[in-house]
């Protein structure tokens, strides 16, 4: 069968780019030249921890970059599995007996076995769709190299073979939802090519359809046991359908397709279009096959992209993403381009490993997770999982589900500070799903009303403590910190239709779980139990790892701050007040957190033998960060005890993973500590660092939260707005001593921009929607400041100087211009 396709519509001539002039920093538009928002590399990528992603929020691609190209395609959506119930009938009747045996006979080795017999199923995993293989020809390549344009979401692979210039061009459109890739050669006719998809499913087909569009169809396995899929789950009537489908557009040339191959030769500049689908169709419906929907809305897909032009396409792909991407930058180091920007992004990678100052790398950090924030969680999509949307493998780490013990928060602190609140929406989405089936978990395990989560979620929605080891499956926390971040969003953003329609009614549901779930210890104070640290153990004097207990300090800060915020939302809102009153006294009733004898917050409610005092997780330090119970401005002796605890932590070899890392500079910018940011920031990069930036699990375990979180916590270094207070360079590593920030928001709904230099503040900007009354903390060492509006016109200000730095109290609203004065 041959197809002629005719030209690409609207196509530019051969080796055009996309469009002309340079960009602010000095940068083309293509791509080339320096840019401080671009990972760029001079070979392909030889991995998974090598290859660059492009992302729609539904759709995922990683790109190798070789001249045989690998793409390896995801949908957000496709997952082992399908509804059902998860939750153990009568688990709830072993509850008693399990708080007999920690709060009245202190036996928390059989507290333990109990706690097995309150566990449900294990969940299901996140899967891989297909890979597109593309041939494009065996000539010797030279003048190679691959970027990553983080500004505009643009894939791009240029080199020169057999004395063309072949350039490769891809981004996944949110406004279009296809994958497109332009191929173009400054020789007419020298571009051949073949296309094929692969599965790892079994099973799929693929097929060249008589319209010329390749198309390839499976089902993702119905069953998954823990580690693995099951063999026999793989059937033709069960599982999530998925389909993938390829238009090749050609201008000059012939394109021909056959079998499973579709092959271009002779062509002056080629056109790909790429679509997914899956047969999902809602957390609680079964889901369909392919022949059943996904294959024809990929059909669908392809058709209504392909009137548009390469140009028209890219152009609405770039203005949907700059939208949000443009909405807050950091710089640090001299202003205009650097260096460094001009090295391959591996060798400077290398060069920070061996030592060398490079503050720019942080600050494409910083743009780095922002950009896969962007592309992992849109409107309308599932939440980041623990990769994003990115996975190759049927048996991910971890199925790649939602780990709400840490993980799936972290996906989402940079969501508000970095003006991504729209992508922020997922997680909200998800948290109306699991209300509804956290109401039954709650049911069956506690006899509570409510709604409640354990540290596993799959796309099912399950909430149920899943089949395992009670030290991280036994813990019934997700929720309440989950709401932590509704609050965050009415904090930030203040919208009241928000608070009363989606974020009280859900946190109330997760308060009254917990209200319902605490008991009393044997002095009358109120406490959790089952209670677990996340993923921590203590030993019993017989030397016995074990996980069970009541009261653990990170339950107590959940529960006080969830308790708080509740409240307060029903007061804002005017309803609920004795709900509110309810919440007060049972908050007043909580068991405090101790402290050891050497002064450092404890992790139990007692002293207890640490299985690992260099534990990744950081959970009993929650009140200090993402928290704020543990604030130095007023409570220096608590945060003095959790700094205390945390240099234990690290001193036993604590931040051992990508995301505990990114854990430990958020807890120093609280902390204040810009010394201890700057060194974590150095050994993130040192150990727990792909050669293409993703966060590492080490030694080779891609999870997102290291690269989300690690934004979060620079924007904390550099701005923090917790407890009503608008702190300015709160913790700024010394290396960093110069350098901007714009765009980064605070609570109460102001934006500040902040310039630097030779580690002074020497200009802050906030644009405030309100005139009410603000309290801004400059640093250290400011002894006066001068507030203006925009005019000049000076806007009166009391300023106290303190052992913090200079508190200033401001009001007006518009923009506001701080200039500090040192002596």
């Amino acid at each position: 069968m041959s197809i002629d396709h005719g030209s690409v519509p609207g196509g530019s001539g051969p080796g055009d780019p996309p469009s002309g002039g340079s960009t602010p920093d000095g940068s083309t538009p293509d791509g080339s030249g320096p840019a401080p928002d671009r990972l760029w590399y001079r070979r392909p990528a030889a991995s998974f921890l090598e290859a660059l992603p492009l992302g729609n929020g539904r759709l995922g691609a990683m790109l190798y970059g070789g001249v045989r190209e690998t793409v390896e395609l995801n949908a957000d959506t496709l997952w082992s599995g399908g509804p059902g119930p998860r939750d153990r009938e009568g688990a709830a009747e072993h509850l008693a007996e399990l708080r007999t045996a920690v709060l009245r006979e202190g036996d928390y080795a059989r507290a333990e076995q109990l706690a097995l017999r309150m566990q449900g199923p294990y969940l299901h995993a996140y899967q891989p769709l297909a890979t597109l293989q593309l041939g494009l020809g065996e000539r010797e390549v030279e003048e190679y190299e691959r970027s990553l344009d983080l500004a505009r979401a643009v894939h791009r692979v240029r080199y020169r073979s057999g004395g063309a210039e072949i350039v490769r061009e891809s981004f996944v459109s949110a406004p279009d939802g296809v994958l497109v890739t332009r191929i173009t050669s400054s020789v007419p006719g020298r571009l051949d090519l073949t296309a094929h998809f692969d599965t790892p499913h079994p099973g799929a087909t693929a097929r060249v359809t008589g319209g010329g569009d390749l198309l390839v169809g499976g089902r993702a396995p119905a069953a998954f046991a823990f580690g693995e899929p099951d063999p026999a789950s793989y059937t033709p009537d069960a599982g999530t359908g998925f389909a993938a489908g390829l238009r090749v557009l050609a201008t000059g040339g012939r394109v021909h397709g056959k079998g499973d191959t579709v092959t271009v030769t002779g062509a002056d500049e080629v056109l790909l279009l790429v679509a997914v689908a899956t047969g999902y169709r809602g957390y609680d419906v079964p889901p369909v096959g392919p022949e059943d929907g996904p294959l024809a809305e990929v059909a669908a897909q392809l058709a209504a992209a392909t009137p548009s032009s390469f140009q028209q396409l890219m152009d609405r792909h770039v203005a949907d993403h700059t939208r949000l991407f443009d909405t807050c930058t950091v710089r640090l180091g001299e202003p205009g381009p650097q260096p460094a920007d001009h090295l391959p992004t591996d060798e400077r990678l290398a060069l920070a490993r061996a030592g060398a100052e490079d503050p720019g790398l942080a600050a494409l950090l910083f743009a780095y997770g922002r950009y896969l924030l962007i592309a992992s969680s849109r409107p309308g999509t599932q939440p980041a999982n623990l990769q994003g949307i990115w996975n190759p493998q049927v048996v991910p780490p971890w199925n790649a589900n939602w780990t709400t013990n840490i993980n799936l928060q972290m996906n989402y602190w940079p969501a508000e500070t970095t003006g991504l609140a729209e992508c922020h929406e997922p997680l909200f989405d998800l948290l109306d799903d699991l209300a509804v089936t956290g109401a039954r978990t709650a049911e069956t395990y506690y006899g509570t009303g409510g709604w409640t989560v354990h540290h596993n979620v799959d796309l099912w929605r399950a909430a149920n403590p899943v089949s395992g080891e009670p030290v991280w499956a036994n813990w019934p926390m997700g929720g309440a910190w989950l709401c932590a971040h509704l609050w965050e969003r009415h904090l930030f953003d203040g919208d009241p239709d928000f608070l009363a329609r989606r974020a009280y009614p859900l946190m109330r549901g997760a308060a009254r779980f917990l209200l319902e779930f605490l008991t009393e210890d044997a002095e009358g104070r109120l406490v959790t139990c089952p209670s677990t640290t996340p993923e921590h153990r203590f030993r019993l004097p017989d030397g016995t790892l074990t996980a069970v207990a009541a009261g653990a300090t990170m339950d107590h800060w959940l529960t006080g701050e969830l308790f708080a915020n509740t409240a307060a939302a029903a007061r804002l809102l005017g309803t609920d007040e004795p709900f509110a009153a309810q919440l007060d006294a049972a908050r007043a009733r909580l068991r405090p957190p101790g402290t050891a004898p050497d002064g450092r917050l404890l992790e139990w409610w007692e002293d207890l033998p640490e299985e690992d005092p260099g534990h990744r997780h950081f959970s009993h330090l929650y009140g200090l960060h993402p928290g704020s119970a543990l604030d130095p401005l007023t409570d220096p002796a608590g945060a003095a005890a959790a700094g205390l605890a945390l240099e234990r932590r690290l001193a036993h070899g604590g931040g051992s993973t990508g995301w505990s890392r990114a854990w430990t500079v958020a807890l120093a910018a609280r902390l204040g500590d810009g010394e201890l940011a700057g060194r974590s920031v150095r050994e993130l990069l040192d150990r727990y660092t792909a050669p293409n930036l993703l966060g590492l699990h080490p030694p080779d375990l891609f999870q997102i939260d290291g690269n989300l979180g690690i934004t979060a916590a620079i924007a904390e270094l550099l701005l923090q707005s917790h407890n009503a207070v608008l702190r300015l360079l709160p913790a700024l590593p010394a290396a960093w001593a110069t350098g901007r920030a714009d765009g980064l928001r605070a609570r109460s709904g102001t934006t500040v921009d902040l310039c630097w230099s030779a580690g002074r503040l020497t200009e802050a900007v906030l644009h405030r929607r309100t005139d009410e009354e603000l309290t801004v903390l400059l640093p250290p060492g400011a002894t006066a400041c001068a507030v203006t509006d925009r005019t000049g016109r000076v806007v009166r200000a009391q300023a106290l100087a303190t052992a913090h730095g200079l508190r200033l109290t401001v009001a007006d609203s518009g923009d506001l211009v701080l200039c500090p004065r040192y002596s």
